[in-house]
């Protein structure tokens, strides 16, 4: 069980306070099968033992690093309750001659490791503490007489099987996780460049460009385009194609490291940089690294096309104030730019200025 927040948390300490009311609940009708004699005892284990140790585990809830350490601390509390548990059912026997029922120790593993949420390699390990614990207890003080064999196989099994359960939810859960992480990512990332699609790159643009305008920076958009790639596909295949995406999508995450810093691909052989808070004198550079990646590259051309060798062509728009701009705005004149740079002869940056 993840506890991230205060609500959380409060729902945690709802969950001990509701183990500890039915501990009470219980003393009712135990102490209507229980002769007089063994109040005193019985009142002392459950509300002395058991409802100060719960109230202690509540108490330590408040400590600043119980998120930490709350598995082992919902463990011990496992392992504390049924030694308690023990401890009567021996006394019960040992002083009274009466047989106190086991069913507790059952109801205090299924509780501790489903609603509070015991992992299972701590459950295990707690329940078999208390399966030797309660093995022990049979040795010593066989209280159940013959069925000792088949209670203590009953005990064990029960243990057992509330372990493997929580096994298996815990495997459940992670394969649910896990499903929703490849899912959300899908929703969000090109499977093909591993940048943001077309959908999420405008949300987070949207975003970003808000934070641009209550802080009143600056803002520049950037639009790639692979140059003359149609002429690298026809020529190399649609596999090699994927392969220059590939390169284009490395080659800006080298270059745009900032966690605010936007990439996406935006459809085909375009790719969008959306940067916040920038110099224009930073952009030039960035693009200038960009046209620098691909020279490094080396990345052989088709023979008709402009250059020898894959390159890119950018435009920018630059916004030194935002103002009522919108994403489309910078977009489309990131677009213009990109224009340009192709008619300029491809392989190369221009750069617009924005006005509101």
């Amino acid at each position: 069980m993840r506890i991230n927040t205060p609500s959380e948390l409060r729902r945690m300490r709802i969950a001990l306070i509701i183990g500890a009311v039915l501990v009470l609940a219980f003393m009712a009708a135990d102490l209507m099968l229980l002769p007089s004699s063994m109040y005193q005892l019985y009142i002392f284990d459950r509300l002395i033992i058991q409802c100060s140790i719960i109230l202690l585990v509540i108490a330590v809830s408040y400590w600043r690093k119980f998120i930490q350490y709350r598995s082992f601390v919902f463990a011990t509390l496992l392992v504390a309750l049924t030694y308690s548990n023990y401890w009567l059912i021996w006394v019960c026997w040992d002083e009274h001659n009466f047989i106190f029922p086991y069913e507790g120790t059952i109801l205090y593993a299924f509780f501790c490791v489903f609603a509070l949420g015991i992992p299972f390699k701590l459950a295990i390990t707690a329940n078999f503490m208390n399966i030797l614990g309660f093995l022990g207890l049979m040795w010593v003080a066989p209280v159940y007489g013959d069925r000792v064999p088949i209670s203590a196989a009953f005990v064990s099994g029960s243990l057992f099987i509330c372990a493997y359960a929580r096994y298996r939810l815990d495997r459940s859960v992670r394969k649910l996780k896990e499903t929703n992480d490849r899912l959300l990512k899908l929703s969000k990332f090109d499977p093909l460049s591993d940048l943001l699609n077309r959908r999420a790159l405008r949300e987070q643009s949207e975003k970003l460009i808000a934070v641009s305008k209550r802080h009143k920076v600056s803002m520049a958009v950037l639009m790639l385009d692979l140059d003359d790639f149609k002429k690298y596909n026809d020529c190399y295949g649609h596999q090699q194609g994927d392969e220059a995406i590939k390169v284009q999508a490395r080659i800006m995450k080298e270059v745009f490291k900032r966690e605010t810093d936007i990439l996406g691909r935006y459809g085909g052989e375009e790719f969008i940089v959306v940067l916040s808070d920038i110099e224009k004198a930073q952009v030039e550079t960035h693009c200038d690294a960009l046209l620098g990646k691909w020279k490094d590259a080396a990345l052989e051309h088709a023979k008709d096309a402009k250059h020898s060798l894959v390159s890119c062509s950018i435009g920018v728009a630059f916004a030194q104030s935002v103002g009522n701009m919108t994403i489309d705005y910078l977009i489309d004149e990131a677009d213009k730019a990109l224009y340009d740079a192709k008619k300029n002869g491809k392989a190369q940056y221009v750069m617009a200025e924005a006005q509101c």
